[in-house]
């Protein structure tokens, strides 16, 4: 992330790891693409989490790519509507159309979260959502909803406050789920090992 311009911080060391991992675990405990908001507000208030920490996590969101698959929906049968989503900006809908076709297209192709700055962590993913420029269904939300809307309007202004809060909702969503205790967890020497 630092690398990227983002923020330092420093990451919990020596923290005790589940014994259990299995794939069919992580669909749940996942937001998708399309959730609502009240999906997610779910999720994260499951995890200790708050709508605030779903706002400044999903900031996150300004570097990386997702896959067609994952808003592909949106371009072409917004919720069954046989329509676009009216809330992706004419132009971002013209240039995903053009990569990502309604059916048969690779699904190799990727587009970023932020079109504006895609291989830099800053604020610009806020600011690509006031200018509904929002990739998946779950990003343009945080613009779209009364709850959510004034945080992604105040982070789109200063990048610094994002840095900061960033950071700290990193450090809380690192404390998720901790284990104690020899009986409930261990200490991966060798964190590439899949324990069953």
């Amino acid at each position: 992330m630092v690398q990227a311009g983002g923020p330092y911080y420093q990451v919990k060391k020596g923290r005790w790891d589940g014994k259990i991992s299995m794939a069919s675990m992580v669909h749940a405990n996942l937001p998708r693409a399309n959730s609502t908001i009240d999906e997610l507000l779910k999720l994260f208030t499951s995890k200790g989490l708050a709508l605030h920490d779903l706002v400044v996590l999903s900031g996150a969101h300004t570097i990386g790519f997702a896959h067609c698959e994952h808003f592909v929906t949106r371009l072409y049968d917004y919720r069954g509507s046989k329509q676009p989503d009216p809330s992706v900006d004419p132009r971002l809908l013209k240039a995903l159309k053009m990569s990502c076709p309604h059916f048969g297209g690779n699904v190799d192709i990727v587009a970023p979260f932020d079109v504006t700055t895609p291989f830099s962590f800053d604020n610009a993913y806020y600011g690509n959502l006031e200018a509904k420029l929002g990739l998946l269904e779950t990003d343009q939300a945080l613009f779209l909803d009364p709850r959510t809307r004034p945080l992604v309007q105040e982070l789109a202004k200063d990048k610094q406050k994002f840095f900061q809060e960033f950071v700290v909702a990193m450090e809380k969503m690192g404390s998720i789920g901790v284990k104690s205790g020899r009986t409930r967890g261990e200490k991966r020497k060798d964190c590439s090992m899949h324990m069953l």
